[in-house]
C-alpha cells in the first residue's frame, strides 16, 4: 500500500460528502464572512513526516493533540487539516487522546476507532513521497459547523511524472469551543477525488 494510500485509509472514515451535511438550518451568507482568505502569520510543522500548516492567529494554540482554533473559516480550515494529519499519524500509544480531542462523539468515531484497533501505526512517513496540504475550499461554514474541501498533492509513484491533486470533504463541528471532526459511517462512501488544478481553492501561502 502506497503511503498516499495509507493515508487516505487512516482518514477515510473522517470524510464526509457535502450532500451529507446538508440541512434547513439557517446559515450565514457567504458574502458576510471571509471565507477564502488564508490563515493569518502562518507557519509549517512536521508531524511524523507530514508538513501541517499552523497559524499564530487562527490555531492550533496546542499541538499535542491539535486543539485551540479561531471560531472563524480559516481556524475550521486548520483543524481539518490538523485533525486529519493527527488521525493518519498518531501511534499506537496516543491514538485514542487524539481521537477524542479531534473528533466529535458519535457513531463515526465509534467506528473510526473500532477499524483503528486492526492497525498498527509508528514512525514517520517518508517526507519524499509523503502527501503536502495545497490548499482549502470552504464549501459551507456557519460559526457551529463548516465544510472544508482539502486539497492534497502526493508525489508521482515510480514511472510517472505528474503529481497526484485530490481533494476531499471534511465536515466539522464547534463544540466544547473548538473546531472538531464530525467523523461520519462506514456507510458513507467517501473518497479523495483527482482534480485538475488549484482552480477555485485557496492555497495556505498568500505568497503562493
Amino acid at each position: 500500500m502506497s503511503v498516499h494510500q495509507r493515508l487516505l485509509a487512516a482518514v477515510a472514515v473522517a470524510l464526509l460528502t457535502a450532500t451529507s451535511a446538508c440541512s434547513n438550518d439557517e446559515q450565514v451568507p457567504a458574502e458576510e464572512v471571509d471565507i477564502t482568505t488564508a490563515p493569518q502569520d502562518l507557519t509549517w510543522r512536521n508531524v511524523s513526516g507530514l508538513e501541517v500548516p499552523t497559524s499564530r492567529e487562527d490555531g492550533p494554540a496546542r499541538t499535542s493533540p491539535p486543539q485551540g482554533y479561531s471560531n472563524t473559516p480559516q481556524g475550521a480550515a486548520l483543524a481539518a487539516a490538523n485533525g486529519q494529519a493527527a488521525l493518519a499519524t498518531a501511534p499506537d500509544s496516543t491514538w485514542p487522546d487524539v481521537v477524542r480531542t479531534v473528533t466529535t462523539p458519535g457513531p463515526g468515531r465509534d467506528q473510526w476507532a473500532q477499524a483503528r484497533v486492526l492497525m498498527s501505526v509508528s514512525g514517520a512517513v517518508d517526507e519524499s513521497v509523503a502527501p503536502t496540504f495545497s490548499g482549502f475550499k470552504v464549501t459551507e461554514y456557519t460559526p457551529e459547523k463548516a465544510i472544508v474541501l482539502l486539497a492534497t498533492t502526493t508525489p508521482p509513484p515510480a514511472g510517472e511524472q505528474h503529481p497526484l491533486l485530490t481533494a476531499y470533504p471534511v465536515q466539522l463541528a464547534w463544540t466544547g469551543a473548538d473546531w472538531k471532526l464530525v467523523l461520519p459511517t462506514q456507510n458513507d462512501d467517501v473518497d479523495a477525488a483527482e482534480i485538475d488544478s488549484l482552480e477555485g481553492f485557496t492555497t495556505w501561502d498568500e505568497d503562493d
